[in-house]
């Protein structure tokens, strides 16, 4: 759905055409959890998976049109995740926006854009800010 640069595109509107699909890469179950009872209200369609290599396995066989990745996991961690989605993408071409999502103190914005990532989510969030932010880059990826 292109936007004439009038308003942004709300999920709301997203939906009516088609729910878009974003990748979840999370190994904390709760948070997993959470993203799921949300997608409905959001009117997203969540793929979750709890590692990078489940994450990049989803990516060859899906068209996502965002992932949200947590900062710390127990194999490969957010950041290298995220340079693992772009080498991918070097090679087959695209871009897909990666928001990184954390509550590690240490993890901060700059940090997810230097290793790869197009955004930051804080944890803890608001459903609001949470939406804001699908709706920023699921704009973007319109235009």
């Amino acid at each position: 759905m292109a936007n004439s640069g009038e308003s942004p595109v709300s999920l709301e509107d997203r939906q009516k055409e088609c729910k878009p699909l974003v990748l979840i890469i999370d190994d904390q179950p709760e948070y997993a959890r959470l993203f799921e009872l949300l997608a409905e209200s959001l009117g997203i369609k969540a793929h979750i998976v709890s590692s990078c290599r489940e994450g990049l396995k989803a990516l060859e066989l899906f068209s996502f049109d965002v992932v949200l990745m947590d900062w710390l996991m127990p194999d490969v961690d957010g950041p290298e995740c995220a340079c693992r989605i772009r080498k991918m993408e070097q090679e087959k071409g695209g871009h897909i926006p990666i928001i990184g999502v954390s509550g590690y103190v240490k993890a901060t914005r700059e940090d997810c854009l230097a290793a790869g990532m197009d955004d930051y989510l804080p944890i803890p969030f608001t459903y609001q800010q949470l939406h804001d932010i699908l709706c920023k880059w699921l704009q973007r990826k319109e235009e």
